[in-house]
C-alpha cells in the first residue's frame, strides 16, 4: 500500500475505495504507517463509525515535523486482534491479567490490546479510542498473586472511578501511612507501570511544613518517582501528612475495579479450598487499608477486629468472605454517620486464622500489637507444653512431664483433653524404667498449633530483640 494523502490538522482521511480494497473495516483497531519527508513512523488507530478521520498524535507529528497542513504516504495498515480471553484468572500460580481487561470502557469506547515478548516477559499492550484518539497501557500479563493486594487495598482506599475531561476514569488511591504508599507503589511496578506513568499528590500539615516535605522528597526518592510526577500542597486540616497515588489511564482503572469486584464477589459466594491463600491476600490490603485493632486487658483480654465500610453491600460480602473462612462476625450501622461497622469476633480461633494469612502483618506497629495479643491469649500459654513434640515425632508422658515440670495429674488432664480436642494423638503404651506410660504424637491440628505458637515468637523477636 502506497497512498499520497493530504492531512488538515494533523488528521487524514483514507479514501473508502482504499479501504474497500485493503478491507480495512470500520470499528477496528490498525497499526498505521507513514512516511513523510523521508522519516517514517507506525501508531495505532481506531477507525470509528461516527468519525472516519485518522488523528496522528502530535510525539507523531513532532518526529516527522509534519506542519498542521501537509502530505503524508499511508505505507501499511494492519488490523490489531486481541488475544484469545483466557477461561480463568490463574494461569501456572500467577494472575492472568487479560481475564480483567474490558472489551469496552465505562463510557462505552472500544479497548483492544495485543501481546508481544520483551525481556522474556509477555506484555500486554493496550488501547482505547476517544475521538479517535488511542491512549496506551503496557501492563504485564501474567503477575504474581500479590495483585490481589492491590485490588485488598483498593477496596478499602481506592477512589471511585470518576470520569474527568482529557484524563478518562483515573486509578486514585489515599492514604496516610507510608508503609502502605510504599507497598501500593510496589505493587503498580510489579504489574509493569513504569515512573512516568504513576503521579503522587502528597498534601501535608503547613505547621509540620520542613519535616513532611523532607519525608515527601525521600519517599519519591526511593520509589525512583520523577520529579514532575509529585505534587504538594499544603492542608492544615491534615494531621501530618496524605498521599494520593494516581494512574492516569482509564483501561488501567477500570481493570483494576473489574478484578476487585469480581474477587469480593467471588469470595463471597464460594471460597475453594486452593483459593484460601488468595482469598487471605485479598483480605490483608483491605483490613491494612480499613481494619482497626483494639486490644486492652482488664480482668482478661480484650482483642476487637473492626473494619469500617460506607457500602452496605461491600459490607455483606465482606462479611459472607469471613463466614467462608470460618471466621464469626457481624455488621453493625453507624445511622449518625452513614457507616456500616463489621465486627469480628476476637476467638483464639480468628486471630490464629488472621495469623496464618498475615493480615496485619504489613503494619509494623499493628502487627507487633497483634502478636503480643496472641501471645497475652489465655490459649497460647495453654498450648505451651506443645514445644515438647518440636524435635520430636513422639513423645512419652513422662517425657511431657520431665520437661514441663508438672505434676503427673496435669499433664495426665492436659493430655486427655488436648486429644479430644484433637490436638494430640494416643500411639502405643511404653515400658520406661519398669513402668508402663502412654506415647503420643501430634494431631493435624496440633502441628497448626505449634507452628501458631513459634511463628508468634519468632516475629515478635523483630520488635523487641531483647
Amino acid at each position: 500500500m502506497r497512498l499520497k494523502l493530504k492531512t488538515n490538522n494533523s488528521r487524514f482521511f483514507i479514501p473508502r475505495a482504499a479501504r474497500s480494497d485493503e478491507k480495512l473495516h470500520l470499528e477496528d483497531f490498525y497499526e498505521i504507517k507513514i512516511k513523510c519527508k523521508g522519516k517514517t513512523a507506525s501508531f495505532i488507530i481506531y477507525l470509528g463509525g461516527a468519525d472516519e478521520r485518522v488523528r496522528i498524535p502530535k510525539g507523531i507529528a513532532h518526529q516527522l515535523g509534519l506542519k498542521r497542513s501537509g502530505e503524508i504516504v499511508l505505507m501499511a495498515a494492519s488490523r490489531i486482534v486481541r488475544p484469545q480471553n483466557p477461561t480463568s484468572f490463574l494461569h501456572g500460580g500467577c494472575i492472568d491479567v487479560l481475564y480483567f481487561i474490558p472489551y469496552m470502557t465505562y463510557s462505552g469506547f472500544p479497548v483492544i490490546c495485543r501481546e508481544r515478548m520483551k525481556n522474556k516477559a509477555r506484555l500486554l499492550e493496550c488501547w482505547y479510542s476517544s475521538k479517535g484518539r488511542p491512549n496506551e497501557l503496557v501492563v504485564k500479563r501474567f503477575v504474581s498473586t500479590d495483585f490481589l493486594r492491590l485490588c485488598g487495598y483498593y477496596q478499602a482506599e481506592g477512589a471511585k472511578l470518576k470520569l474527568r475531561s482529557r484524563q478518562g476514569r483515573s486509578f486514585q488511591f489515599s492514604n496516610s501511612r507510608e508503609t502502605i504508599i510504599r507497598n501500593v507503589i510496589a505493587r503498580l511496578r510489579e504489574i509493569g507501570l513504569t515512573s512516568d506513568s504513576i503521579s503522587l499528590h502528597a498534601r501535608y500539615n503547613p505547621h509540620k511544613k520542613s519535616s513532611m516535605l523532607g519525608k515527601i522528597k525521600r519517599i519519591a526518592s526511593e520509589l525512583k518517582l520523577f520529579e514532575g510526577r509529585v505534587r504538594t500542597s499544603p492542608a492544615p486540616r491534615i494531621a501530618n501528612l496524605a498521599c494520593n497515588i494516581v494512574v492516569t489511564s482509564s483501561i488501567f482503572g477500570e481493570t483494576v475495579m473489574n478484578a476487585m469486584d469480581y474477587f469480593r464477589r467471588r469470595f463471597a459466594k464460594r471460597i475453594r479450598r486452593s483459593e484460601t491463600n488468595l482469598c487471605y491476600k485479598f483480605l490483608q490490603g483491605l483490613f491494612d487499608g480499613d481494619g482497626s485493632l483494639f486490644v486492652f486487658r482488664s480482668k482478661s483480654l480484650h482483642i476487637r477486629i473492626m473494619l469500617y465500610e460506607g457500602n452496605g453491600e461491600y459490607a455483606n460480602d465482606y462479611s459472607k468472605i469471613l463466614n467462608n473462612l470460618g471466621i464469626s462476625n457481624k455488621i453493625t450501622k453507624d445511622s449518625s454517620k452513614n457507616l456500616y461497622k463489621l465486627h469480628v469476633n476476637g476467638s483464639w480461633k480468628t486471630i490464629s486464622k488472621f495469623l496464618k494469612g498475615g493480615i496485619f502483618s504489613l503494619r509494623g506497629e499493628r502487627h507487633a500489637i497483634f502478636l503480643d495479643a496472641v501471645r497475652q491469649h489465655e490459649r497460647f500459654s495453654t498450648l505451651e507444653p506443645l514445644r515438647c513434640f518440636i524435635n520430636s515425632k513422639e513423645i512419652s508422658t513422662m517425657e511431657i512431664k520431665a520437661k514441663t515440670g508438672w505434676k503427673y495429674g496435669w499433664v495426665s488432664s492436659w493430655l486427655k483433653r488436648r486429644r479430644r480436642e484433637g490436638v494430640v494423638r494416643f500411639i502405643r503404651k511404653k515400658k520406661i524404667n519398669g513402668i508402663v506410660t502412654n506415647v503420643w504424637s501430634l494431631g493435624k491440628r496440633g502441628k497448626d498449633e505449634l507452628e501458631t505458637i513459634l511463628r508468634v515468637e519468632e516475629e515478635l523477636k523483630r520488635f523487641h530483640p531483647t
